[in-house]
C-alpha cells in the first residue's frame, strides 16, 4: 500500500514538473483574446523583442519571445484612470502595473481597447522593460484607441 502511494506521488511530481517546464500552462488567455482587434494587433508584432525570436506559446491571443519568455497577452479590459505610473514610449502609452522594484515587469497599454499586456522577466533586466514595450508598440498601436492618454508627463 505504501508503494502505491509513492508511485502516485511520483506520478504527480512528473506531471507537475512537465507542466512547469512547458511554460504555456502559466500563461492564461485574456478575457477577450479571440476578438478580431487582437488578431489584427498580433499580426503587427515584430519578429524579435529585445533581440529574442518568437517562441511557441499555444495560448489564444498571446505571443512569446525568448527564454524565459517575454509574454504578450492581448484582450484585457482597457484600464481607466489609474494611480499606476503612465509612460509614453515611442508614441504609445503604457501603465507600469507592477511595483517599481517588482520582477517581472508588467506593462499594460493605455488608451487602447482592448488592451495588451507585456510581461518582461527579470532575466532581461528591469531597465530593458521599456525597450520591450517600444519593440511591441506596433501591437498596441494596431488596437483601437479609446481616447485616453497619459496625463501630466
Amino acid at each position: 500500500m505504501r508503494r502505491g502511494a509513492l508511485t502516485g506521488a511520483a506520478s504527480l511530481l512528473v506531471v507537475a514538473l512537465t507542466a512547469a517546464c512547458s511554460g504555456s500552462e502559466a500563461v492564461q488567455p485574456a478575457p477577450s483574446a479571440s476578438v478580431g482587434a487582437c488578431t489584427t494587433a498580433l499580426a503587427a508584432a515584430p519578429a524579435t523583442v529585445l533581440g529574442q525570436a518568437r517562441t511557441p506559446l499555444d495560448v489564444a491571443g498571446t505571443l512569446a519571445y525568448g527564454s524565459p519568455p517575454v509574454v504578450v497577452r492581448c484582450g484585457l479590459a482597457a484600464p481607466g484612470p489609474s494611480p499606476d505610473r503612465c509612460l509614453e514610449l515611442d508614441g504609445t502609452d503604457w501603465l507600469l502595473t507592477s511595483a517599481d522594484d517588482a520582477v517581472p515587469v508588467v506593462l499594460v497599454s493605455f488608451g487602447r481597447d482592448p488592451a495588451v499586456e507585456v510581461t518582461v522577466p527579470g532575466d532581461y533586466g528591469r531597465e530593458n522593460a521599456s525597450a520591450a514595450a517600444i519593440d511591441l508598440a506596433p501591437v498596441a498601436r494596431a488596437l483601437p484607441s479609446n481616447g485616453r492618454a497619459c496625463q501630466g508627463l
